[in-house]
């Protein structure tokens, strides 16, 4: 089965082709230029996707899927859960399309009378061994931080993943008539990727699966991918770099001031001079503005912890008590969203000064730069069912791993400031 993505790629690669056999003859150099790239760019999209294998639907789902629900989902506008939901997600469908596998036939169902019963025919009363169980209520997750932050999360073929940054080149200048400019050398940093393991695993038994049914084994395959991907989420922001972790944006990002902030008077202490008002609120849209990456408010994303949150929404505006510090970054055209996973104020060595603060901060990080931090993703996630291992346990093991890392290929647009909560 073709999925999306793959078929994307194949248009675009169509598209470029005929962008470039409709070039005339005489076009500009450049004009020609751009559309080679544009085409070997599509081509080399297109090779990466087919590098990666078919996808195909795995064997325990296709046995559990059902045409009917999906259908009846589309009618009453609901998402699925259950095997239909994880094929889906395994095939990255929309919430809007059939698998194909859906039409296959299945085995036919009977639907028996129950037993026991009573004199008159009617089911056993609630609270005797005449007993179903309604649907599981998942985990609660959060939303992703790293998606609002702006890290590309794509899906690369088996190998190193390296990207090259330029990070210099050449200058113009006006010339005299006659007069050539000197070449500046295109300089160019490498970053490369190396896959990190990030595993997950249960542990079911056949006396669960008698008392739950097929519910079990698809809620816990279904929850096993839900927390890779917050677990992924969670070492973007704030892996350490030790212990197997990659290293997230809390750990590489220095803590710096935010715009407008400044130390205090002795310098001795690194110490933020001033706890947040509306007005400080404020500077770190306005003043944050680079000229190179964010020009408008609206080209900031900014993600903040629950403390600054929750004093951002009690500022105020002299002689404005309706708009608070979070409404009025927003009404510049700012995007402010809090994070759970920001860990709460501590005392911490402010950049560029070394030493410790005497009074807590919580951070906030800034990105103007979309697509400038990337978290390559190998081959996705690969559930392994293994029903041998512990098979004289009448056990079945259900493991989840997935291959990633974390990469900064660019800093600029990327910030880390110090926000003072207490006073």
């Amino acid at each position: 089965m073709m999925n999306p993505e793959l078929r994307a790629a194949l248009l675009a690669q169509v598209e470029a082709r005929q962008s470039l056999n409709a070039l005339a003859d005489d076009c500009a150099a450049d004009e020609r230029t751009a559309a080679i790239a544009a085409l070997n760019a599509a081509d080399q999209k297109v090779a990466e996707l087919l590098a990666a294998g078919p996808v195909e639907a795995p064997p325990e789902l296709r046995d559990r899927i059902s045409l009917g629900r999906y259908l009846t989902g589309i009618a009453e506008q609901r998402v699925l859960d259950g095997a239909e939901a994880e094929l889906r997600a395994e095939l990255h469908l929309s919430d809007q399309a059939i698998p194909c596998e859906a039409l296959l036939p299945t085995p036919e169902e009977r639907a028996d009378a129950v037993s026991p019963q009573n004199a008159a025919g009617d089911a056993l009363p609630s609270g005797t061994i005449n007993l179903t169980t309604g649907p599981l209520l998942n985990r609660v997750f959060v939303q992703t931080d790293a998606a609002f932050l702006g890290v590309s999360m794509p899906m690369v073929p088996p190998g190193e993943r390296r990207y090259p940054v330029m990070t210099a080149g050449t200058s113009a200048s006006m010339q005299a008539r006659g007069g050539e400019p000197d070449a500046g050398a295109a300089r160019f940093d490498i970053v490369d990727a190396n896959p990190h393991r990030l595993t997950g695993r249960y542990v079911l038994d056949l006396e669960g699966v008698a008392e739950m049914g097929s519910l079990l084994e698809s809620t816990l395959r279904a929850d096993l991918r839900t927390e890779m991907g917050f677990q992924l989420d969670s070492q973007i922001l704030g892996g350490s770099g030790a212990a197997n972790q990659v290293s997230g944006l809390l750990h590489q990002l220095p803590l710096g001031l935010a715009p407008g902030a400044a130390f205090g008077a002795s310098g001795l202490a690194n110490d933020v001079s001033a706890v947040l008002d509306w007005a400080a609120a404020k500077k770190i849209l306005t003043d944050g503005l680079d000229g190179r990456f964010s020009r408008m408010e609206s080209d900031i994303r900014l993600l903040i912890g629950g403390d600054t949150y929750s004093l951002a929404r009690s500022l105020y505006r002299t002689n404005d008590s309706e708009t608070d510090a979070i409404m009025a970054m927003r009404a510049l055209g700012g995007t402010v969203r809090r994070s759970f996973q920001i860990p709460a104020p501590a005392v911490a060595t402010i950049h560029p000064k070394s030493a410790n603060s005497t009074k807590k901060v919580q951070s906030a990080i800034a990105n103007s730069e979309p697509g400038a931090a990337v978290a390559p993703v190998w081959q996705g996630i690969t559930v392994i069912r293994d029903p041998y291992t512990n098979a004289g346990k009448a056990q079945v093991v259900l493991t989840a791993h997935m291959l990633f890392d974390f990469v900064m290929r660019r800093k600029d647009g990327w910030h880390r400031y110090a926000i003072r909560t207490e006073t």
